[in-house]
């Protein structure tokens, strides 16, 4: 009840998200304007190349396919500061790219890792995630602040995980439900933008019909319907699906195989969100709930893949941050007993003066826009893919 009432309250006072007309006349004009472009270019040329690292910047000089790509991934980006500097009243923040203090390579439950640099005579990070950047500046004042960034991560790269990547993050005073509609509303100004590019999408979707189909019930569906984690996982224990859930020591995961049979077996066109994990499965920062110590107050949102084999599953992932060092201590000793010390100026925010309860969320561009254009795999969105151990040019 607490959420749908944060949820008419947003809507109530951002009257322009109520409607799929949320991107502003003078944006869809210059968009119309050079996606009609794209449909005056041939056909032969919007084929996707076969990546080959030592070639692709010459792919770069002729290919329409990237050509189209680069234009909308403009008007992603475009939207993105639209819905956030105006719609929301966030203010962009430039931020480092090195850190002393990784933030999502953390907990068990990480598929993530971080990518070590020597910086001098100190041992830093690139940055997988701006969070830690944001969390300071909000106690100065600021309501709510974002950016649209690369976050570098370590792991091996596959079909949904780039060692580079474009990273749409946010961070705000408030709880996870009042965080949980601008989401939704981001979602939607991307779905708008992409359908706005009519004749990119029929020239470089895998599915157009799907895309348009796709996206038109994700402007349309009032809310997104939502799940907890242990919903989750009965569900898929009693659809024989067991297999696809990771049991481990701190806690439970579901695979990226578990979030889309979950989709399926819900028979689901919009996304869901998949609330409250296991507490040791998620970074320590995350806020356990105050009835239930092992759950924490967390959401990812999960999409369903537009055709069979595309591109599917968690796309965003949001959470409410711990506001008492004691519990964040205590996760960090329950996490295979991190050190804190890269995380004591963190975790001393709290006893600053002004300091409030915030929460956060981030959204992968490449995940998204795969999703959207029906692609099997995130490179395939990708203008520059950087992936680990292979050689590229530039």
């Amino acid at each position: 009840m607490e959420c749908a009432l944060h949820y008419c309250l947003f809507f109530a006072t951002n009257s322009e998200l109520i409607n799929e007309n949320m991107l502003p006349i003078i944006l869809k004009q210059q968009l119309k304007e050079d996606d009609s472009e794209i449909a005056k270019t041939t056909e032969p040329f919007f084929r996707m190349p076969d990546y080959d690292p030592i070639q692709h910047y010459k792919h770069l000089t002729f290919s329409n396919y990237y050509r189209a790509l680069v234009v909308l991934r403009h008007y992603i980006k475009a939207a993105s500061d639209y819905y956030f500097s105006v719609l929301s009243n966030a203010k962009n923040i430039d931020l480092f790219m090195l850190t002393p203090s990784v933030s999502s390579p953390m907990g068990p439950g990480s598929d993530s890792a971080p990518l070590p640099i020597k910086f001098g005579k100190f041992e830093s990070f690139l940055v997988d995630s701006s969070q830690f950047g944001f969390e300071p500046l909000l106690i100065n004042g600021l309501d709510k602040v974002y950016c649209y960034l690369p976050s570098i991560r370590g792991e091996n790269p596959d079909a949904r995980h780039l060692n580079q990547f474009f990273h749409c993050e946010l961070e705000m005073r408030g709880i996870l439900s009042d965080l949980m509609p601008i989401i939704e509303g981001y979602i939607k100004i991307l779905s708008e933008t992409v359908l706005e590019s009519e004749n990119i999408l029929n020239k470089i979707s895998n599915s157009p019909e799907a895309t348009k189909e796709f996206l038109k019930k994700t402007i349309e569906c009032e809310k997104f319907p939502q799940i907890t984690f242990d919903e989750a996982v009965d569900i898929l224990v009693k659809n024989g699906k067991k297999n696809l859930i990771n049991f481990a020591e701190h806690g439970r995961d579901i695979s990226s195989n578990g979030e889309i049979e979950l989709m399926k077996i819900m028979n689901l066109s919009t996304p869901l969100w998949l609330k409250f994990f296991d507490r040791d499965r998620v970074a320590f920062y995350q806020k356990p709930m105050p009835g239930n110590k092992e759950k924490t107050i967390n959401a990812d949102l999960l999409f369903p893949p537009l055709v069979s084999g595309s591109f599917g599953g968690e796309i965003v992932g949001s959470g409410q941050r711990q506001d008492s060092p004691e519990e964040m201590y205590e996760s960090l000793k329950r996490q295979d007993n991190i050190s804190p010390d890269s995380y004591k100026w963190y975790i001393e925010l709290r006893k600053l003066p002004g300091y409030n309860t915030t929460c956060g969320f981030g959204l992968g561009i490449e995940r998204f826009i795969a999703w959207a254009l029906a692609k099997p795999d995130i490179k395939d969105v990708s203008i520059y893919p950087r992936l680990k151990n292979i050689k590229t040019c530039p």
